[in-house]
């Protein structure tokens, strides 16, 4: 039996630059509008907000999410060019479960990585494993 884990979706400006291998399982978003019927349509295991790109939009988008139970078993993921106490606050109580800083993974400041997917990917797949077993 092979367990197929379900997707990723990445809402970033910069998501187009990604080089993702098909076998990574990734759905990159663009247009905001297209989130929610993407969310809808392709029930994501993760969700990576892209901050410096959404702004304000991605409190409203927190919101949304966690106000819905429909959603409640996607994880949420924050990328931010640099942290910021209150800001991350804010993001974490509204249901961001993890960070990630473009200044931990050493690259150019607004940018989302292949590193940051990889990783991404396997916390995913870990969690979608121990949740079969």
């Amino acid at each position: 039996m092979r367990i197929s884990p379900k997707p990723l979706l990445v809402v970033s400006q910069n998501a187009t630059n990604i080089n993702i291998s098909a076998k990574k399982n990734a759905i990159c978003i663009v247009e905001r509008n297209r989130i929610f019927p993407s969310i809808h349509e392709l029930q994501p295991d993760g969700i990576i907000l892209d901050h410096d790109y959404l702004g304000t939009d991605a409190e409203k988008i927190l919101r949304r999410i966690t106000s819905n139970p429909f959603y409640s078993k996607i994880k949420i993921y924050c990328y931010k060019s640099r942290p910021h106490t209150k800001v991350d606050g804010l993001l974490a109580a509204l249901g961001v479960q993890q960070f990630i800083y473009a200044e931990t993974i050493q690259q150019p400041k607004g940018t989302i990585t292949g590193k940051l997917l990889n990783y991404v990917m396997e916390t995913v797949v870990a969690t979608t494993l121990a949740d079969a077993g």
